[in-house]
């Protein structure tokens, strides 16, 4: 884990010297918010005769027994129920789900269930036919055929000690990450609104408005309204820098930031939000290993924007930028 949390000034912080790469887990996940269900019951609700009725995507923790690893079914359901939803384009675009999972409730009756392509992928590895698993899905809606539910993730229950912990006191109080997995610091601030300055000089890659991070996403956590800028160094090194938690993203100016904007060190980018809190972290472009591999590229290979998320986050407090873009040491 990275960091933790830190009543310190915010601009001290972000224009001090931040660089030595921390191992983390492959994935950031919030089990918290997904609450105890009962298949059988959710099974036997009531379904209309035709169309569908949202199930406001609530989310839900069920107990199954896993059937088979892969069936057809009507996935082109789950992008159509998301958009009356309300959920953006960005965020359908960011689900893929290409297949469905067989699971078994506790009473043996079996449903089919959607889930997401780069979860499906690891369980042939982890979870024997025939054997129990944990469910955390969402209820997309309900139709004649039964409920629809969209699995975001799994456990096995040798697993589950290890989330019991992540849902404890420890998490990260950005809501960005767990106790296992948190990349970056978090930097308290004693009033909403306060401004959030640039590490050094950068251009905007990213701009995320979605205050309540409604869809879980893959190795980033429920981080909020959060901004991305790549900084280019003349030695030709990179490094991507988000500021995260934000209440508004906005400049000096008080308009929008909006991607391909330019920033000078120090130069506002946004403001601290209702949490008062900001969560802050560094991803070195020549340090560590470039994700390839197919998890990442089914969530966001067609996302460019994205393309920051390919590398392992570095410990902003002891990343030292003028050493990373080769500057003179000051006096």
């Amino acid at each position: 884990m990275i960091g933790a949390g830190l009543k310190t000034p915010i601009t001290a912080i972000i224009i001090a010297g931040l660089a030595a790469l921390v191992a983390v887990p492959a994935l950031a996940f919030d089990y918290a918010r997904y609450k105890d269900a009962d298949l059988d019951d959710m099974l036997a609700q009531p379904r209309p005769k035709t169309g569908m009725d949202l199930g406001g995507a609530k989310p839900y923790r069920l107990e199954v027994t896993l059937v088979s690893y892969e069936e057809t079914c009507a996935v082109q359901l789950v992008p159509a129920s998301m958009r009356m939803l309300g959920f953006t384009q960005d965020q359908i675009d960011g689900v893929q789900a290409s297949r469905c999972i067989k699971v078994r409730s506790a009473k043996g009756k079996e449903a089919l269930v959607y889930i997401q392509d780069v979860v499906r992928a690891f369980l042939p590895r982890e979870v024997p036919l025939g054997n129990s698993l944990t469910l955390f899905v969402i209820q997309l809606f309900t139709n004649p055929q039964g409920p629809g539910l969209l699995v975001n993730e799994f456990q096995t229950p040798k697993a589950a000690p290890a989330a019991a912990a992540a849902n404890g006191a420890t998490n990260p109080p950005c809501g960005c990450g767990t106790a296992e997995f948190h990349p970056g610091v978090d930097m308290t601030s004693d009033k909403e609104g306060a401004p959030v300055t640039a590490m050094d000089d950068g251009v905007v890659i990213r701009v995320e408005q979605d205050d309540q991070a409604a869809v879980d996403a893959f190795n980033i956590g429920r981080c909020g309204r959060y901004v991305v800028v790549k900084h280019v160094y003349p030695n030709g090194h990179v490094v991507f820098t988000r500021y995260a938690q934000l209440g508004r993203i906005v400049g000096a100016d008080g308009r929008p930031v909006a991607v391909g904007a330019k920033f000078r060190k120090q130069d506002k980018i946004g403001e601290i939000g209702p949490r008062k809190v900001l969560h802050f972290e560094i991803r070195a472009a020549v340090i560590g290993a470039l994700k390839t591999d197919a998890a990442w590229q089914a969530r966001y290979g067609s996302d460019p924007s994205m393309d920051w998320s390919r590398y392992d986050p570095v410990n902003p407090q002891t990343f030292d930028a003028d050493m990373f873009a080769g500057r003179p040491r000051k006096p």
